[in-house]
């Protein structure tokens, strides 16, 4: 697989910016992604964000299995929304993901586009319950 992130162990540091519907804010964050070593045809890594004026960060535990060249299954655990599964592609230049949980009218996105410097640019979206919606970019970087 060409992609080095999340298919692979490793660490990486990221920035960019947050918006939410319900303040006009933007907002500056930090992350930091671990992935762990693959188990079972399995792969598990942490997300940790950091935005700038909130007093606490917030974690993203992924697993992701069923890893074929152009596709897999993805797993998002956090103590906002629980457990949500998902389904991601992968190209050579990107890798993407969906989840939708229509019992708690959450659905969202990310996607991230390989630099020539072996980066990536990202951005996310999510929607929760009556038109709550966040909106992310950033960029990521290999440690």
């Amino acid at each position: 697989m060409s992609h080095r992130f999340i298919f692979h162990p490793g660490t990486w540091d990221g920035s960019g910016i947050i918006t939410f519907s319900m303040a006009e804010d933007v907002l500056e964050f930090s992350m930091k992604w671990i992935v762990l070593p693959s188990e079972d045809h399995q792969t598990y890594f942490h997300q940790e964000i950091d935005i700038k004026s909130f007093p606490e960060k917030m974690s993203n535990h992924f697993t992701i299995w069923r890893i074929s060249e152009n596709a897999f299954e993805i797993q998002l655990e956090n103590n906002i929304v629980g457990k949500v599964l998902g389904s991601g592609l992968i190209t050579p230049q990107s890798i993407a993901w969906e989840f939708r949980r229509k019992d708690q009218e959450f659905e969202g996105y990310e996607i991230y586009e390989l630099q020539p410097d072996k980066s990536y640019k990202m951005r996310a979206e999510f929607t929760a319950g009556a038109g709550m919606r966040t909106q992310v970019t950033g960029q990521i970087y290999p440690n």
